[in-house]
C-alpha cells in the first residue's frame, strides 16, 4: 500500500513539475496572443498582466517547501511578473515625455506590495523580494516624480530615465539576489 502511495506521489509530482513548466510559457503565449489577435480587449490585458501576482503568493504562501515544483511555481511567477512589469513601462512610457502616469506609479507599488507579501512566509527570500520590491518603488516613484523638458532628470544631470529604469529594474534585483545568496553561503558555512 505504501509503494503505491508513493506512486501517486511520484505522479502527482511529476505532473506538477511539468505544470510550473509549461505555465510561463502559456503566459507569455497568451500575452503574444492577445498581442497580435485581441487587442481590443483591454480586460484580458489586464488580466494577463495581473495573474503574476496572485500566482507569486500562492507559491510562497501555499505551497510546500522544499520541492522542485514550488521552485519551478515560483520562478514562473517572477519571470512573469518581470515581463508583466516591463510590457506596463512599455504601455506607459513609449511617446511620453513627460511623467508616467499615476497609474503607472500605483501599479509598481501595488508590485512592490506584493513581493514584501510574498517574502513574509521565505525568511530565504527576504532580502531579494524587497529589494525587488525597493525597485519597483524607486521606478513607480522615479518615473512619477522626477520629470523634465529634457531627458535628465532635474538636479542629477548624469541620470536619464533610461538609465534609472535599467538600473532599478535590473541591477537592484540582481544585488539582492547576490546579498541573499551572500547570506545564504554565510549561515552554511556557520553551521558546518
Amino acid at each position: 500500500m505504501n509503494t503505491a502511495s508513493n506512486t501517486i506521489d511520484r505522479t502527482w509530482t511529476t505532473k506538477s513539475i511539468v505544470t510550473w513548466i509549461v505555465a510561463p510559457i502559456a503566459w507569455f503565449l497568451a500575452f503574444l496572443g492577445w498581442l497580435f489577435l485581441g487587442q481590443g480587449t483591454t480586460v484580458v490585458l489586464i488580466a494577463l498582466l495581473v495573474l503574476p501576482a496572485p500566482w507569486l503568493l500562492w507559491t510562497a504562501w501555499r505551497m510546500p517547501r522544499p520541492r522542485l515544483d514550488t521552485y519551478l511555481a515560483e520562478g514562473g511567477a517572477l519571470l512573469s511578473g518581470a515581463i508583466a512589469l516591463y510590457i506596463t513601462v512599455l504601455a506607459y512610457m513609449i511617446a511620453n515625455d513627460g511623467p508616467a502616469p499615476l497609474e503607472f506609479m500605483l501599479i509598481y507599488l501595488g508590485a512592490a506590495a506584493v513581493l514584501i507579501a510574498a517574502a513574509i512566509p521565505l525568511p530565504g527570500r527576504r532580502i531579494a523580494y524587497g529589494s525587488a520590491a525597493f525597485a519597483c518603488v524607486v521606478i513607480g516613484i522615479g518615473l512619477h516624480m522626477l520629470s523634465s523638458e529634457t531627458s535628465y532628470y532635474p538636479g542629477i544631470d548624469w541620470v536619464t530615465k533610461d538609465e534609472l529604469f535599467a538600473w532599478a529594474f535590473l541591477g537592484l534585483p540582481a544585488l539582492g539576489t547576490l546579498l541573499q545568496i551572500l547570506r545564504w553561503l554565510r549561515r552554511r558555512n556557520r553551521t558546518a
